[in-house]
């Protein structure tokens, strides 16, 4: 895995556009190469998936297979609904990109990711900037998952959007007790994106004052549905919910979760061709 680390930092810092252009080789090498087997016990484990017949186990372990592989793409056909995938470097002016400069300077890949981009349009937009929240600030420690590797730089992005935004207040959630700080107009929390009840772990005083919400956390299924819900609670009227890194192999179940988030949200889907961000100004 150390290789598979180092390989991504010298894609992303010298080579962005290869980086976000060869993600399906990337993964086919990581999948075939780098993965391994477990033993589960699929019914016990994914009850909810499992054919609720009788029958031979060997077939109802196939069955539970299937259904988990091919749930979103069977709802995706019924859906009658699916939100249009722009290229954020179609679609966004790239002039001199000065968030970008300020994200590399403090060792952030977001520019990398053509996010710095997304950001300065919301900011645009915006105008004025009392709070931005930041899930995930970027722990080194490789024992974590989600980490950015011992060579990682925790808070980078959050002082990046500190030196940009002159007077807001940048906020950072982190699982990794570890890493936390606090700066000049910079805040830290312990937090955990896959409990619900890690809210109680803020004051009150930012429930529905929150501008932007950046989910760059565990870049999971439930984690970043959690993050729905978080923004719900934490955003003000007209304020952003950016979900940064949604795997490209799980378009369909993304199109199904925004669909539903849609009530709540105006919603974009944008993609830098190695993965998705998704961008949700609540209602």
């Amino acid at each position: 895995m150390n290789f598979i680390s180092f390989l991504r930092r010298i894609l992303k810092k010298y080579f962005p556009w290869l980086y976000n252009n060869s993600s399906s080789a990337r993964n086919l090498i990581y999948k075939y190469f780098f993965t391994k087997s477990s033993s589960i016990n699929v019914i016990k484990d994914f009850q909810e998936f499992a054919p609720n017949v009788s029958g031979e186990q060997d077939q109802k372990i196939e069955n539970t297979i299937y259904n988990i592989q091919n749930f979103s793409k069977s709802i995706y056909k019924i859906q009658n609904f699916s939100f249009d995938i722009k290229n954020i470097f179609e679609v966004f002016p790239n002039n001199n990109r000065k968030l970008g400069k300020i994200f590399d300077k403090y060792g952030s890949d977001k520019k990398t990711h053509g996010y710095d981009l997304i950001y300065e349009k919301i900011f645009k937009e915006l105008k004025e900037i009392s709070f931005l929240f930041e899930i995930g600030i970027g722990s080194n420690n490789e024992q974590i998952l989600s980490n950015m590797s011992n060579k990682g730089k925790p808070g980078s992005s959050l002082r990046a959007f500190r030196d940009y935004l002159d007077g807001s207040n940048i906020v950072g959630l982190e699982f990794d007790s570890n890493i936390l700080f606090e700066e000049e107009r910079i805040k830290t929390y312990h937090f955990d994106q896959n409990e619900i009840s890690s809210l109680n772990n803020l004051p009150n005083e930012y429930l529905e004052k929150v501008d932007v919400l950046i989910d760059d956390g565990l870049h999971s299924v439930v984690a970043n549905i959690n993050s729905i819900f978080f923004a719900q609670k934490l955003l003000k009227s007209g304020g952003y919910l950016v979900i940064e890194d949604i795997s490209k192999y799980s378009e369909k179940l993304y199109q199904l979760i925004l669909f539903i988030a849609k009530e709540n949200f105006y919603i974009d889907l944008y993609t830098n061709n190695s993965c998705f961000v998704a961008l949700l100004k609540k209602k």
